[in-house]
């Protein structure tokens, strides 16, 4: 089991911007989380898995609260590697090994991802209709 540790530097992502990064918008992807609704950003808990491949899961929690670590875990180190990378990029913030740090840069992760495209990656992201998503309209794909 790969255990990677995220310092954000802000709020987190919409949770499903996570899973766009990761596979994709239209991807059939079984998720459990804290968000109070679809477009929060303050959420500290995720899971994931993606359907067709039930090898792909990860799981993200808290470990520290003042100042909030989160850890990412999966047993494939690339998709570990993949969603630190992305939540620390996307919060400002940074990566480790182990929870007391010492973080940094999230590139240094990029050797570890097992020939993930990251760029695709973040076409998909930027790309995605929750980039849009707010709590007074946590849908905009529905438009």
């Amino acid at each position: 089991m790969t255990e990677l540790y995220v310092l954000p530097g802000g709020p987190r992502p919409d949770y499903r911007l996570v899973l766009a990064f990761v596979w994709g918008d239209d991807a059939n992807c079984d998720t459990e989380g804290d968000s109070q609704h679809p477009a929060d950003r303050e959420w500290t808990e995720l899971y994931a898995q993606k359907r067709s491949r039930p090898d792909e899961v990860f799981d993200v929690s808290p470990v520290g609260e003042h100042p909030l670590v989160l850890k990412v875990e999966s047993s494939a180190e690339w998709l570990a590697a993949v969603v630190a990378s992305m939540l620390a990029e996307s919060s400002a913030g940074s990566v480790s090994d182990d929870p007391c740090g010492p973080f940094n840069a999230a590139k240094l992760l990029l050797d570890r991802m097992d020939g993930f495209d990251i760029g695709v990656a973040w076409a998909r992201y930027w790309g995605s209709p929750f980039q849009k998503a707010t709590a007074d309209n946590p849908y905009p794909n529905l438009k």
